[in-house]
């Protein structure tokens, strides 16, 4: 799926809305400024290698009134009111273009033009991008063997039917299939250890971010105060981190306590942080 390039037509669509209300704020806070402005302009000239400035509110007095040191601020004001008039109608441009494009793009013209191929045509077709649904289609449907849960360990199942380990996994989950991120269950990882070795990982998830194609990893925690699986937990961030791994880069962390159960809510937010 690397030859997948187009970036998502929803991020550069929620850029763009992005830079239109910024441009758009911007233009009042500038609108606002030169209202407040002192009246007329200002001119600039230099003698001795100095800068003198002149105050011209009459049009039939081009030299205008001299403003003497220690009231420069006059002249800041007169100086940022020119800058801003030039400003305004440059911006206000870029704003017509860019509210322009958001009108006329047409985010899921790639996504039509491959399924309105027909059939016999489209297998031969490499599109630039995939829609989601057959993104996530195909990354699920990739084989691989898990790690094996012993018979004797107590059942839990996710809403999709996998066995689990945890409430606690049933609980992620389920949130990650509720909020349609397609994820992996153990799903195997090959990472360098110390001394060049290598060995075979089984993190709790490996979520898709649909929106960027990118894999992200999820270990929960369950047990942080038990102070031996607290050193384990740390062993294996440590490894993760040697191979590019870090907690809110490619990681996804949640933890709990006996007294500090698992927070739902929070599960949601780091989903909704990180996956979408």
């Amino acid at each position: 799926m690397n030859n997948l390039e187009l970036i998502h037509p929803d991020d550069l669509q929620q850029r763009m809305q992005a830079q239109s209300e910024k441009i758009f704020d911007t233009i009042t806070r500038l609108r606002s400024r030169v209202a407040k402005a002192p009246p007329g302009r200002l001119r600039t000239t230099i003698r001795g290698n100095k800068p003198r400035y002149y105050h011209i509110t009459d049009p039939k007095k081009a030299n205008g009134q001299y403003i003497p040191r220690g009231e420069e601020a006059l002249a800041a004001r007169l100086a940022q009111k020119e800058y801003d008039t030039t400003l305004l109608p440059l911006l206000e441009r870029q704003l017509e273009l860019v509210n322009n494009f958001i009108d006329e793009y047409h985010p899921q013209a790639p996504d039509d033009a491959y399924a309105d191929l027909p059939d016999c045509r489209r297998q031969f077709v490499t599109p630039a991008r995939l829609a989601d649904s057959e993104y996530a289609k195909r990354w699920l449907a990739v084989p691989f063997k898990g790690k094996s849960i012993a018979e004797d360990r107590p059942e839990y199942a996710t809403a999709r039917g996998e066995r689990v380990r945890s409430k606690s996994e049933v609980i992620i989950a389920d949130t990650l299939l509720r909020m349609g991120i397609p994820y992996r269950y153990e799903f195997p990882l090959k990472l360098k250890l110390p001394h060049e070795k290598s060995a075979t990982f089984f993190p709790d998830f490996t979520c898709l971010n649909l929106r960027t194609r990118e894999e992200i990893l999820w270990e929960h925690f369950g047990m942080m105060d038990d102070s031996d699986y607290v050193r384990k937990a740390m062993d294996k961030l440590d490894i993760y981190e040697r191979n590019g791994f870090f907690p809110g880069k490619r990681l996804i962390i949640s933890r709990e306590t006996t007294e500090k159960p698992l927070n739902v809510k929070a599960i949601q937010k780091l989903a909704e942080e990180y996956l979408r």
